[in-house]
């Protein structure tokens, strides 16, 4: 074989490598869990009698990318799950943080068990603008509860695009789907 012909099948082979390594998919960045940087969320152990004060489920809408124009172009989105804690004297207890596609399937539970979330305190679940397996109608539902009576903490997210000439960002508030308060040891919905 000639030096020629060698050299045109490697440099074939290499082009071959370089293009099936470019073609493979690449899994969207995950959505690190809270507890995994976030200081401010510590573990809590509930008792098997434990019976809270207060239980609510919240459903929040974020969105991975939103249309313009038409149906076929796209702006994507990084979007900011903001859990608040508007109490000033109580924690609250954070039980799941589900993250839900367009389709209504889940993708994430970000928390594996109970966090306690301090007075006045914040806690974040970023989605990452490269992670767009949520779709325009992905939803986080946060679980929580306390061993008081507290003010409604205040869940949100917000929707940032950056980088062109125009920046776009919204605020989307979550709405209470579930409700049980606990009045003189019965529960009420």
């Amino acid at each position: 074989m000639s030096k020629l012909s060698a050299t045109t099948i490697l440099g074939s082979l290499i082009s071959v490598m370089l293009f099936s390594a470019c073609a493979e998919e690449k899994a969207p960045p995950q959505i690190v869990p809270p507890q995994n940087w976030q200081k401010q969320l510590k573990p809590y152990s509930v008792s098997a009698d434990f019976v809270p004060e207060m239980r609510e489920s919240v459903y929040v809408p974020i969105y991975s990318h939103i249309y313009y124009e038409d149906n076929q172009h796209q702006l994507t989105l990084v979007g900011t799950l903001s859990i608040r804690n508007t109490d000033g004297a109580a924690p609250l207890i954070l039980n799941s943080i589900r993250y839900y596609d367009t389709h209504g399937d889940l993708k994430e539970n970000l928390l594996q068990k109970p966090m306690k979330l301090e007075r006045f305190a914040t806690v974040d679940v970023v989605v990452p603008r490269t992670n767009d397996i949520g779709g325009s109608g992905a939803n986080f539902v946060v679980d929580w509860m306390s061993e008081d009576k507290v003010t409604e903490p205040l869940i949100e997210a917000v929707m940032v695009s950056t980088g062109s000439s125009q920046s776009v960002s919204f605020v989307s508030r979550g709405v209470v789907i579930h409700k049980e308060v606990t009045t003189d040891g019965a529960k009420a919905k």
